[in-house]
């Protein structure tokens, strides 16, 4: 028999026999773990595994770190953690088996995780996806060790959290106060860092056609210089007017009180007007040069925004995070070297590779659209993630999307090695509603099951040694028990 469960854990040393016993009890050492065995015990029942009898799950301290666990199973099981999110994680590891296979193997393991952060991104705005679709993803997502939930609420085709001061913004389906506030306590019960994603000063158009007086003036295409050579800005806040950037704000502040557990937010910086033609906005190039002079372009424009709302976050002492493909190219304003980049990207020549940002000492989530960006109908060339092109490509949380070439084709490797230094916080899997039709919200559930589970097992060893067919008969397994 052999250790079912995913993650896997780093080491295991499995003897002979098995453990299930007809009923059990789950006993904290510590105080600190009072919860987690008390859901051990609710979970086990949920098993067929009663409370009672003579055997024992001991859940007590141990010189670890974080999420990191010990696990001994004899006649009894030892949990040996630091944390309550590591006993969470050592009984996640004996539930999987219990339902893979009916039964836990004799033996120890132990498990740490080879990043901190190995998340989920839910493009919740141009897509309505219920409260309890939501809680039912965190549950199946938490059983499998992602520890961070990307919240995005807002984007050029709706904005779906209640607000108290701009309501005129609200899409009419649309999570309200109490349901945010149900989400955000079951993500904390099921230690799930909850990022909010609102993103600015692109990716607006929701919130801009009931303020249209804030919106960027449209570009001129010098190729085209008829009507039709207009460039669209509906989806961009004006950067270059101090009042704009009041707004921003002011809505961050409305948003804040929704998530009283959060430490980080997503401020977005992505797509805020075509990068590659950035100097054809003839508002950012004159407002450019008259704050930085005859040098100043968009793009310092973009960052001095950036590094603004980033201070105006750590005000109510929140992270900063951007997206990547918009910074690091700013020539006048250096970008707030506490910003965090999540990193989607480098389709474009223009866009930065990942060791630039490393050398300036950024903190970097690895967010491989190659891979990881489930974008409903396939939209702009993306096909849906498998796991079978993940075990192909041997991804790892140090493996990024590919750099653009001298070829013109993304063909450079970018690539961190294990150990992997403290920068690299993690990765993350990305749910994008770019057309929500194509998909139901129940289609959506099936169709990231594997790929996430893939990223899980492979984010929290740093690869596997599972092979893909393996891993693939584990995750079956841990399902049909459950009835997924």
């Amino acid at each position: 028999m052999i250790w079912s469960a995913l993650p896997q854990p780093a080491k295991a040393d499995l003897t002979t026999g098995t453990w299930r016993p007809a009923s059990a009890r789950v006993i904290a050492a510590d105080a600190a773990f009072a919860h987690e065995a008390e859901r051990l015990q609710s979970d086990l029942a949920a098993l067929d595994i009663p409370e009672g009898g003579e055997a024992r799950i001991l859940i007590g301290p141990a010189d670890l770190v974080g999420e990191a666990y010990e696990i001994v199973v004899g006649d009894d099981v030892e949990i040996r953690v630091a944390t309550p999110v590591g006993a969470f994680r050592a009984t996640r590891q004996l539930l999987h088996n219990l339902r893979a296979q009916g039964a836990v193997p004799r033996g120890s393991v132990a498990g740490v995780p080879a990043v901190a952060e190995r998340g989920i991104h839910l493009d919740a705005a141009r897509k309505y996806y219920p409260a309890d679709w939501i809680i039912a993803m965190l549950r199946d997502a938490a059983d499998v060790g992602i520890n961070v939930f990307q919240w995005h609420f807002s984007e050029n085709e709706g904005f779906r959290l209640e607000s108290a001061a701009f309501p005129e913004v609200v899409s009419d389906e649309h999570i309200t106060s109490a349901e945010a506030a149900q989400i955000v306590d079951i993500a904390r019960d099921l230690h799930i860092d909850v990022v909010p994603s609102l993103d600015m000063p692109g990716h607006l158009r929701q919130v801009l056609a009931q303020h249209p007086d804030l919106r960027l003036p449209p570009g001129t295409d010098p190729d085209d210089p008829a009507e039709a050579g207009i460039i669209g800005t509906d989806h961009a806040l004006d950067i270059t007017r101090p009042e704009a950037l009041e707004f921003a704000k002011r809505l961050i502040d409305d948003m804040v009180p929704v998530f009283p557990h959060s430490t980080k937010w997503n401020l977005g910086g992505d797509e805020f007007v075509a990068f590659e033609r950035i100097e054809d906005y003839p508002a950012l190039t004159d407002a450019a040069h008259e704050r930085f002079g005859a040098e100043g372009t968009g793009f310092d424009l973009l960052t001095d925004f950036v590094n603004e709302i980033a201070a105006h976050l750590r005000v109510h002492g929140l992270q900063p995070r951007v997206w990547n493909d918009g910074m690091l190219r700013s020539a006048q304003v250096p970008l707030d070297p506490e910003v965090v980049l999540t990193w989607w990207t480098n389709w474009h020549a223009g866009m930065r590779p990942v060791s630039e940002a490393i050398a300036a000492g950024h903190r970097i989530v690895n967010v491989n659209d190659n891979l990881f960006y489930y974008v409903l109908g396939e939209n702009a060339g993306y096909r849906y993630p498998t796991a079978e092109r993940i075990w192909e490509a041997d991804w790892h949380p140090g493996l990024f999307p590919r750099l653009w070439g001298p070829d013109g084709q993304g063909t450079v490797r970018q690539e961190i090695v294990a150990p992997y230094p403290e920068l690299l916080l993690g990765c993350s899997f990305a749910i994008w509603s770019d057309k929500g039709g194509p998909q139901t919200v129940e289609e959506v559930a099936a169709g990231i099951r594997a790929p996430l589970r893939a990223m899980a097992e492979r984010a929290w060893n740093g690869g596997s040694a599972l092979s893909l067919s393996e891993f693939t008969a584990l995750d079956a397994a841990i399902d049909e028990a459950r009835g997924s």
